[in-house]
């Protein structure tokens, strides 16, 4: 029954979504679509039952390529509720029922699997994007981990906040139950539907979001390979984890055999 309540309002809280991006969303000035999507964002944290607490506020970059390890599909939603951004999230995304909309409609950067060319273009886009002053924000791991074992990162798309000349600034995110243990019920790693993971989000009785801000990478005179290393050993410093730090992977985001996100 919870979880049929928490649906209904989050339909509701979407196609209100629909309406005032259909109507209002393409003739308001970017500060008011930044205070749209967080506030969309908090109220839909809210449905779902997460509260948020975000540590360390004051070493927020104005300008800076975010990368944070990936947990859940909340995690798209908590990081908006906390700062405005363009997204770089796989091209599957696009088209999901609903989702895939929103996340146009938010200026998120879709990139295609596997594809050589897209990644090149992808690249070209967040560089433009970084140097006029927009901050963009992407989860080098390339699908959902399960929390305490963070998977390798992917290095390439670190090469556009080098290329801005911008630096790199990680978030860690973990959610926890009222006991401070990792709260199994945001979980969307592995073969776990999307659906699945809403059901388990709605049912769970407490779901504590904490967004941590690490400070700064500098990337002059840095390549990526060494850049992502540095910027996952800091959100792995921040987050418990229950084995050993894994290599670096060096292929792009999303292609890694064997990985796959929560499914639509």
């Amino acid at each position: 029954m919870k979880s049929f309540f928490c649906l209904f309002r989050l339909l509701l809280h979407t196609l209100g979504a629909f309406f005032y991006g259909t109507v209002v969303y393409p003739f308001i000035d970017d500060s008011k679509k930044n205070l749209y999507v967080q506030k969309w964002s908090k109220k839909l944290l809210d449905i779902c039952g997460v509260t948020v607490k975000v540590v360390n506020p004051e070493l927020l970059s104005p300008r800076a390529l975010i990368v944070a390890n990936h947990v859940s599909w909340l995690d798209i939603f908590l990081i908006y509720s906390v700062v405005p951004g363009h997204f770089i999230a796989k091209a599957d995304m696009a088209r999901w029922p609903m989702v895939g909309w929103l996340s146009r409609k938010t200026g998120t950067l879709f990139l295609e699997r596997s594809s050589a060319r897209n990644l090149k273009s992808t690249l070209e886009t967040l560089v433009k994007n970084l140097k006029a002053r927009e901050r963009c924000i992407f989860f080098p791991e390339g699908t959902t981990g399960r929390q305490g074992k963070m998977l390798p990162f992917h290095p390439n798309l670190f090469e556009g906040a080098i290329n801005a000349g911008l630096p790199v600034q990680p978030f860690a995110l973990k959610y926890v139950n009222r006991t401070g243990q990792f709260e199994p019920a945001v979980d969307s790693s592995g073969d776990i539907s999307l659906g699945k993971s809403m059901k388990n989000v709605f049912n769970s009785d407490y779901i504590h979001a904490e967004l941590t801000v690490l400070p700064i990478i500098d990337t002059a005179g840095m390549d990526r390979k060494t850049l992502s290393r540095q910027a996952r050993d800091v959100i792995v410093a921040a987050l418990p984890q229950e084995h050993p730090v894994p290599e670096i992977r060096d292929n792009p985001p999303e292609t890694a055999r064997g990985l796959q996100d929560a499914r639509p």
